[in-house]
């Protein structure tokens, strides 16, 4: 494998070439000012290292579904691999737990969790285990949640992922539905989504904003059967600012009215929208744009982030393996004989604990106890 660092020295290098072949600079103090920014770096920034973050796990779908939490279908429904031939019990982590108990209790949220780390099922699980629960009283087709994407590629790729859960079931017999309903499709499919309502709607905002205020009859007809909707779901909550921001919330708001939902449940999910100040500041300052835009009060406890978990020797501290670090640089090889000898490696600790995680601080009075 290429050196890292050395794949992305040549990957800069290729492209500053690129950006510089569209023009020729004929005049020489202009073509050493351009030189010498190009040369300082400005149009890239430094490499960034990090690593995988390791999110702490909590029960298994299946665990919840067997005490009643979820639907019981859930259970079959939520596995991993299955599209593979080889289906596993789904593990959830920490944030979607409170994630399920947030919406348990019809509250609004946002999750502010990194890549991976499963943002998506953070909403889908509590929406489906809703969805599955209500068809039991009322099986009338209708669309309970819309899910808003801000690119139709996301809402593509998402319709992908539903569909390896929904792998294995005859058509017909799937225990919920779901449509896209971006602008790429046919008549022919808009006809279909009319006539046969789906359970879960993937959009992006400026196609809802369409269906809202045409007069076609699909339009009118996909509309009418979201009354009462009872999910709304904005992903990638930090692209909506300024301007587009704006027309997105005064877009949730007309959508509101004119389904009479009445008991929304809002729920957005966002990269980091804030870096300065205390946990608790950043949550806040999450809360509040998060309520600007769905027009409800959301507060900076309905904010969810990560809980990460050790993946090196939690019995060890950095200051525990410093007498071994020196050797451990010194190796020229960087293979282990097993799993548990890599946990144990000075390095690996002293790479986990000053880029990956960082430890609470009582959490490590006691660990250096």
């Amino acid at each position: 494998m290429e050196n890292v660092f050395n794949f992305r020295d040549k990957l800069v290098s290729e492209y500053s070439t690129f950006s510089r072949s569209f023009s020729k600079i004929h005049a020489p103090d202009i073509l050493d000012k351009v030189e010498r920014e190009y040369s300082e770096g400005r149009y890239w920034p430094e490499p960034l290292i990090q690593i995988n973050p390791n999110y702490r796990r909590s029960a298994t779908v299946q665990q919840l579904a067997a005490k009643g939490d979820l639907h019981a279908a859930c259970a079959e429904l939520f596995k991993a691999k299955k599209p593979e031939g080889t289906p596993v019990d789904l593990f959830l982590y920490a944030h979607q737990m409170e994630a399920l108990a947030k919406a348990g209790q019809d509250k609004s949220y946002v999750v502010t969790t990194g890549t991976g780390s499963g943002k998506s099922l953070s909403f889908f699980i509590p929406i489906i285990d809703r969805i599955l629960k209500a068809k039991q009283v009322d099986p009338k087709p209708r669309t309970r949640a819309i899910v808003i994407y801000p690119m139709n590629a996301l809402a593509n790729s998402q319709l992908e992922e539903l569909d390896k859960f929904l792998h294995g079931y005859a058509p017909g017999q799937q225990p919920f539905t779901v449509a896209r309903y971006t602008g790429q499709e046919s008549a022919t499919e808009r006809e279909r989504i009319k006539n046969n309502p789906p359970d879960i709607l993937l959009t992006n905002f400026m196609m809802l904003e369409l269906i809202l205020t045409r007069h076609e009859e699909i339009d009118r007809g996909v509309v009418d059967h979201c009354q009462g909707l009872e999910f709304l779901v904005l992903d990638e909550l930090h692209t909506y600012r300024g301007r587009q921001g704006a027309d997105v919330a005064m877009l949730v708001r007309r959508l509101r009215e004119r389904l009479q939902a009445n008991k929304l449940v809002c729920i957005g999910t966002s990269a980091t929208m804030s870096s300065t100040g205390t946990q608790f500041d950043r949550n806040k300052t999450v809360a509040e744009v998060a309520s600007k835009l769905f027009g409800t009060t959301i507060t900076e406890y309905d904010v969810i982030g990560e809980t990460l978990d050790r993946v090196t020797n939690q019995a060890k501290s950095v200051e525990t393996i410093k007498p071994f670090l020196k050797s451990a640089l010194l190796q020229t090889s960087f293979s282990w004989p097993s799993y548990a000898a890599f946990q144990d490696d000075p390095l690996a600790i002293w790479v986990e604990l000053n880029l990956g995680i960082e430890l609470p601080e009582l959490e490590f009075l006691i660990m250096l106890k």
